[in-house]
């Protein structure tokens, strides 16, 4: 659902412009499963990046900003190479100056279910 979103031309710059189905996620309390890209040292995080795809380099980022999810925890979470599911305040980013389309906030480590 998150790539459902296109580039637009407004003024002088490129933004996003997000499907209704998902401007409606803004703000609202989502379950998000991804492979998680750490921006901090050490074994458990607080601030990552959820990516649609499992990362093949440290330095990449697997995919274009509709398929990945900035997050911020409440709680330091597991590194894991596996796909994990991350729970927590969504915002859907129209202008961010990171180009970051989503991001995560309170976000807490729960299960599929």
């Amino acid at each position: 659902m998150l790539s459902l979103v296109q580039s637009a031309k407004e003024k002088d710059k490129v933004v996003p412009a997000f499907d209704n189905s998902v401007t409606a996620l803004d703000k609202k309390e989502v379950k998000v499963q991804g492979f998680m890209m750490p921006l901090e040292a050490g074994e458990r995080q607080q601030h990552f990046i959820l990516t649609a795809y499992p990362p093949s380099c440290s330095f990449c980022m697997p995919g274009g900003p509709e398929g990945v999810v900035e997050v911020r925890t409440k709680q330091p979470v597991k590194y894991a190479a596996e796909p994990i599911v991350i729970s927590g305040r969504m915002a859907v980013m129209r202008d961010d100056p990171t180009d970051i389309y989503y991001r995560l906030t309170g976000a807490v480590q729960t299960s599929a279910k």
